[in-house]
């Protein structure tokens, strides 16, 4: 078996306090670091715009026919037409359906005599 390795050298032993100061000191630096890039006005990532509350995405067309809305074609009367109104309703509610979309979708579930 050949001898273990030895050197002369001995590192001198880290105390918790050193290791906290070290870390605090990089910590600072970068912190430094970080207010003088966003201090430049010339920062093409500094955000300069208005804040505001993001808008709900509202339902679009496919989230509407993926709730399988009834399709009224006009012959099946009064009784037909009340479903409609009613299923019609509830897949806008369903799909988050926005008030100036309602029209648009609502009017692609016509068919045959109801176009007319």
């Amino acid at each position: 078996m050949p001898p273990k390795r030895t050197s002369t050298f001995e590192a001198p032993a880290m105390t918790q306090a050193a290791i906290k100061k070290l870390v605090a000191d990089g910590v600072t630096v970068a912190l430094e670091a970080q207010a003088a890039t966003m201090a430049c006005t010339s920062n093409p990532n500094m955000n300069t715009g208005p804040i505001g509350t993001p808008i709900a995405k509202m339902g679009n067309y496919k989230e509407f026919i993926s709730c399988q809305p009834f399709y009224f074609n006009g012959t099946e009367g009064a009784v037909g037409l009340i479903c409609w109104f009613e299923r019609t309703e509830s897949v806008f509610s369903r799909s988050k359906c926005a008030e100036e979309n309602k029209v648009t979708f609502a009017t692609d579930t016509l068919t045959d005599d109801a176009l007319s």
